[in-house]
């Protein structure tokens, strides 16, 4: 005798599978959310007593993705773009993992791999796991927990003066300038450079987001100018004035083109009223541009032209001799690198300038004996010095592969203005434009993306502009 199933039954099956899925994924949303929101807090991850632990929590964020797929909570509409778009970013990876195995030091190579590897597996699960509702509070979690650290890093420096780092002494080599959560200021601008991304996309916003998250992205964005101009970082400002730019070109994008034009004088100004101001109530932050290496030194009265004036000035900075070290280092292996974060162990043998003879007991100009180099200061050189020319143009597949992609949904956002102006993905998709414009410039003269924390940050925010579907909203 055949049993009949009952209907109700099946419906209460249908709704515990359903709220299953959704436990899973905001169990998922969790573990993403301690990663990318309270990484940086932590000094940045950098340490790997900080680091491991927010690894072993992305592990175990991936074991939860493979639930949810298991249990059809990722539907194949937010696979299928990654099909593709994902093959671009394979072969990187698996010629990191190569080189990471093939490096002498295995545990700083294991490191340097991962923080590729991580920030991937970020931007991924951000934006194939997790719904729109959900990708959107993650939005505002990271806006939220940024604007603290801006809050925290304005009022530690000026009224304690930055002397601690949570509850950490700071390093002296850094008074006077804030640091925020980071031991290092340039750092913590290059966070702040994320909150400046977040609160633009915000604002520039022509749907109706309501008065409050808009007045808190007004003053998160002046924390953030804030934080930059207290830490004193040169390419904190810098990176500000080529966001001013992209802003200009591509921040106005929902606007009919008779009133972009208009709204672009009205911030060029602002900017530049805000700039002088600037200036005027903080002019040490212009001195140390000016005064940089000394070339304010640099004088064309002397005998000496003034292009090598300037050439012997730079090669001296700090910054000068990190980035000689690398080159020469990189020349060693052009082709494959030296190996994933093998940059600190070589140090001691490229630091020195090539201008001594050992045999005719000659001192080089520039000896390795002054400071030792964890970074070489410059994300892009030190991609191309540890995975050599192979490893960079791997790398830079996906990288332009992700401009594409973030440009495509620019365009959408400007085209559904015309028939929906009610939803749209404009802050997602323009924050992450804008984040991914602030880390490419930055990274030309610093280290932020060898920060775990602030890379975690950026792929967060690179998952939610990415991903299609205009139901989503702040």
């Amino acid at each position: 005798m055949a049993l009949a199933v009952s209907p109700s039954g099946d419906a209460h099956k249908k709704n515990g599978c359903i709220g299953l899925i959704a436990s899973v994924q905001w169990f998922l949303w969790v573990l993403l959310a301690a990663v990318a929101g309270l990484g940086p807090w932590l000094f940045g991850a950098w340490e790997m007593w900080w680091f491991w632990p927010f690894a072993g929590m992305l592990a175990m964020a991936v074991a939860v993705a493979g639930l949810l797929v298991l249990l059809g909570g990722v539907p194949s509409s937010a696979i299928n773009p990654w099909r593709v778009r994902g093959l671009l970013v394979l072969p990187f990876l698996a010629y990191a993992i190569w080189s990471g195995w093939q490096s002498p030091v295995f545990m700083d190579a294991e490191r340097a791999v991962l923080l590729h590897l991580s920030g991937v597996t970020v931007a991924v699960l951000v934006a194939i796991c997790l719904n729109p509702i959900q990708q959107a509070w993650l939005f505002k979690f990271l806006f939220c927990s940024l604007a603290a650290m801006a809050g925290y890093g304005v009022v530690n420096h000026l009224v304690w003066e930055s002397r601690l780092v949570l509850w950490m002494p700071r390093y002296d080599q850094y008074a006077g300038r804030a640091t925020g959560c980071y031991y290092c200021p340039d750092h913590f601008s290059g966070a702040m450079e994320l909150l400046f991304c977040i609160s633009a996309g915000i604002l520039l916003d022509r749907a109706s987001r309501g008065w409050f998250w808009r007045s808190l992205a007004s003053v998160a964005g002046v924390l953030a100018v804030v934080g930059v101009l207290l830490s004193k970082s040169r390419g904190g400002g810098a990176t500000l004035v080529v966001l001013c730019g992209v802003i200009l070109v591509w921040g106005f994008v929902q606007w009919p083109p008779q009133v972009r034009w208009s709204w672009r004088l009205v911030m060029v100004s602002g900017s530049l009223l805000m700039l002088g101001a600037a200036l005027m109530c903080y002019p040490i932050y212009g001195t140390r541009f000016v005064t940089y290496g000394g070339l304010h030194l640099v004088n064309s009265t002397q005998a000496q032209p003034v292009k090598e004036q300037i050439i012997y000035k730079l090669q001296r900075t700090c910054r000068g001799r990190m980035f000689a070290g690398a080159w020469r280092a990189w020349k060693q292996s052009p082709w494959q690198g030296i190996g994933a974060g093998m940059h600190q162990h070589l140090w001691p043998q490229v630091a020195a300038s090539t201008d001594g003879d050992r045999d005719g007991c000659v001192w080089p100009t520039l000896v390795n004996d002054e400071f030792h180099s964890y970074e070489v200061h410059g994300d892009w050189l030190q991609l191309l010095e540890e995975y050599g020319v192979i490893g960079f143009s791997l790398f830079l597949a996906p990288f332009f592969g992700l401009v594409a992609w973030l440009r495509q949904r620019l365009r959408q956002e400007s085209e559904a203005w015309q028939w929906d102006a009610t939803r749209g993905r404009f802050p997602f998709s323009f924050s992450a434009w804008l984040a991914l414009a602030a880390m490419t410039f930055h990274s030309l003269g610093d280290f932020n993306l060898q920060m775990p924390g602030t890379t975690w940050i950026l792929a967060a925010l690179l998952g939610c502009g990415v991903v299609a579907g205009r139901e989503q909203r702040v």
